[in-house]
């Protein structure tokens, strides 16, 4: 239920149509009164983490494997809708391949379309912060959410010229019952004293009023964060007029020219170049 309950009360960074299709299958199961259904639907496991050490990438070993080998990478795969619990589990992962002394780096594989905004910033920033080094391989689509976490590694990677990134930008959903609870003869008010007038304040206009200024006010800001960080992950000016901060799309090839993205290549590229990165810190260790 506290899944379900988060997905209908958090903002999102996600292309429309992939939102539009999961509330599609949400409804009906909410509609039929069948709220496991809906939360398992939420539940389904999409993300992975795994260990693998070149050039022997066809064995792959669980982070806390103790025949783990050293140099070893942590790949996580990230499909689908980014869920903000999955954001949260994305955290611990690169905790536990910080603490992992075999692991020297880790590749996030990523097709989505973006996801929540909680705990996005988080889970960003534990990438960023990561001591150890991090690559990012676009294998279909990485968009919104994906982008902003896939941005924050070390370096970027894209399988294909048809593979595509971008739609920087914010959407806030607003689902009101109060006309399903008059069907049903249900009497549902909120009532507030006037000491708390500000109070859900953003909910109260557009429902009351129809007026959506206060709620586009907080996207705009979450929008500019969201902005701000990607450009400072890029190196680039954060420049509002740009397409890509006003939730374009970019093919690969568009994508790389732009400086978006740093290379083509696929998962054994994005290891190698971790397995280099870590390499090379370690050998600068030794001459200190």
């Amino acid at each position: 239920m506290n899944k379900l309950q988060r997905f209908f009360s958090d903002n999102w960074t996600i292309q429309r149509h992939d939102l539009e299709n999961t509330v599609s299958l949400l409804l009906p199961c909410i509609l039929n009164g069948n709220i496991e259904a809906a939360v398992a639907q939420l539940s389904k496991a999409k993300c992975t983490v795994k260990a693998t050490a070149a050039p022997y990438m066809a064995k792959w070993y669980e982070l806390d494997d103790i025949t783990l080998p050293v140099d070893s990478i942590a790949v996580i795969t990230l499909t689908g809708t980014l869920y903000s619990w999955e954001s949260e589990w994305v955290i611990k992962q690169i905790e536990a391949a910080e603490l992992n002394p075999n692991i020297c780096g880790v590749v996030f594989v990523i097709d989505g379309p973006g996801g929540m905004v909680s705990h996005l910033d988080m889970a960003a920033t534990a990438v960023e912060n990561c001591t150890k080094p991090t690559a990012t391989v676009v294998t279909g689509i990485m968009a919104s959410a994906h982008f902003w976490l896939g941005t924050a590694s070390d370096r970027t990677f894209i399988a294909s010229p048809l593979c595509e990134v971008g739609s920087v930008g914010i959407v806030c959903t607003h689902t009101s019952f109060k006309e399903f609870f008059r069907q049903n003869g249900i009497d549902y008010r909120e009532i507030y004293p006037d000491t708390a007038d500000l109070k859900n304040k953003e909910y109260r206009a557009i429902v009351d009023n129809n007026d959506e200024t206060l709620i586009k006010q907080k996207a705009e800001k979450i929008h500019k964060v969201f902005a701000e960080t990607v450009a400072r992950n890029l190196g680039i000016t954060y420049d509002p007029e740009l397409p890509l901060f006003r939730g374009e799309m970019f093919s690969g090839d568009e994508a790389v020219a732009a400086g978006y993205i740093d290379q083509f290549g696929g998962l054994k590229d994005a290891v190698t170049w971790v397995l280099a990165q870590a390499t090379s810190r370690k050998a600068e260790q030794l001459y200190k």
